[in-house]
């Protein structure tokens, strides 16, 4: 962390007379020491999530451009749709695993469904 950063971190929080980590203020040997033992990196976490962004619309661009692509070949159709309908599923899922929110819940199950549903269309339109 440079000093413009501890300044904003620190000094602006003191001088409003807010206090950190309980009751006391700590220091910036103990604050990092205390970031390092927990092994968590908020910077490296921020640069993954905005790297798993960007390539999640990635994955939805090529998508609908290969789903459009089926459409106007006449090729079978759903099996891009079944892989995105499971993503978004078995990430809901975690989601309320992790959360209990009902809300991941029903969207994991409707999203099961859209991706059962799609999934037996391609294989059917293959088949037959």
């Amino acid at each position: 962390i440079d000093n413009k950063t501890w300044y904003v971190i620190i000094s602006i929080p003191i001088k409003l007379g807010i206090h950190f980590m309980g009751s006391k203020l700590m220091n910036k040997e103990e604050i990092l020491k205390k970031y390092k033992e927990e092994g968590v990196d908020e910077g490296r976490e921020h640069n993954n999530q905005q790297g798993d962004d960007a390539g999640f619309w990635g994955l939805i661009f090529l998508s609908l451009l290969v789903m459009i692509y089926q459409v106007l070949m006449e090729l079978p159709f759903g099996d891009i749709p079944a892989l995105l309908f499971c993503f978004v599923s078995i990430g809901s899922f975690a989601r309320y695993k992790a959360d209990k929110d009902k809300s991941h819940l029903i969207r994991g199950i409707l999203t099961a469904i859209a991706c059962i549903t799609c999934l037996a269309w391609y294989v059917l339109d293959t088949i037959l």
